[in-house]
């Protein structure tokens, strides 16, 4: 978990305070009738109308301010409003953003995924499909091959998919900076678009596009990510060759675990091979499973009974999945030989 740092508090002006002369000479030719309070920190703010209310009474924003900060809008010691880095620390204490660990890309983990749910999927029904056969050779010669040439239709299915979602988001945004600078017009009508949904009135909209149309980077910005829904990747290090490496090794490494049995059992042993595959991916799709649900976050969350629940239901689902589809590739080869007898 990351240290806070702590912020430098920011201080007001030490400036000398003028003599009753200066005074005098700088006085402002209209005369205020009743001048600010001195002390800005006794009063509190509605932030939704920008008016100081009552002490005591219910605010409808829940303000936070440091000694420095005042919520009264012009006061010279207010510092703009925003979510300090240490209130996001003690609400998400664990280091985690948006349910996931900082130290775990999304991408990565979806990447791993793919690999290893086909890998310990396709090469597991295949293995149990050829031990039909009551020969180990044919069941490893014919495992080995499916997950070498499987790995690599893997990675490049994902270096493809990865460059594709890269030029994609390329283009898009090329043509959207264009439209900005070209055709304002055209681009307001689009903003206008993404708020149309929700009913909002002309004059509640106004305001904000008006300063974005004084800010051509954050318009482009807003329409990327509300008009197009392609907001701007998270993390940078993700390429498609790294997408395509991931998932090749997720599928590798998962097909060789059915695989593993086969090496240590004579020639003529398939069925105790077999049986020894079946209970060790039983274990290996049951855990996956339960990492899987813990990784994307399906289980219930709040109740720890229903949060244990949800990770076995996981497990057994993917268990299931994998024996359902040994199961059907077995008793189709087992069919075909019996048919052709």
């Amino acid at each position: 978990m990351s240290i806070v740092a702590i912020k430098n508090l920011i201080f007001p002006s030490s400036r000398p305070r003028p003599s009753d002369e200066e005074s005098r000479i700088r006085a402002p030719l209209i005369t205020v009738t009743s001048p600010p309070p001195r002390d800005y920190s006794a009063l509190e703010t509605d932030f939704t109308t920008q008016r100081p209310h009552r002490p005591g009474s219910p605010a409808r924003y829940n303000s936070d301010f440091s000694k420095t900060d005042c919520p009264v809008y012009n006061c010279p010691r207010r510092r703009p409003i925003h979510r300090r880095h240490d209130e996001d620390e003690d609400n998400n204490p664990a280091g985690h953003e948006n349910g996931h660990s900082k130290w775990l890309s999304p991408r990565a983990v979806s990447d791993a995924i793919i690999g290893l749910s086909d890998g310990l999927t396709v090469p597991f029904a295949l293995t149990a499909g050829l031990s039909a056969f009551n020969d180990t050779r044919v069941v490893l010669y014919g495992g080995m091959a499916e997950l070498i040439a499987g790995s690599i239709s893997m990675g490049l299915g994902g270096w493809l998919a990865g460059r594709g979602e890269a030029q994609y988001y390329t283009t898009t945004l090329q043509s959207t900076r264009t439209l900005v600078q070209t055709s304002p017009a055209a681009a307001t009508d689009l903003i206008y678009r993404v708020f149309d949904p929700y009913h909002l009135p002309n004059c509640a909209v106004s305001p904000l596009i008006a300063s974005l149309l004084a800010d051509s980077t954050a318009m482009v910005d807003f329409l990327m990510s509300f008009h197009h829904s392609l907001p701007p990747p998270s993390d940078t290090k993700r390429t498609p060759l790294t997408s395509a490496l991931t998932i090749a090794a997720g599928y590798f490494l998962g097909g060789a675990i059915p695989l593993l049995p086969y090496f240590f059992v004579g020639r003529e042993e398939v069925m105790t091979g077999l049986y020894a595959s079946v209970g060790t991916m039983a274990i290996c799709l049951f855990i996956f499973g339960v990492i899987r649900t813990i990784l994307v976050g399906e289980e219930e969350v709040g109740d720890a009974g229903k949060s244990w629940f949800g990770r076995v239901k996981g497990g057994m689902e993917m268990m299931a999945v994998g024996g359902v589809a040994a199961g059907a590739s077995w008793a189709i080869v087992r069919a075909l030989e019996v048919g052709q007898k």
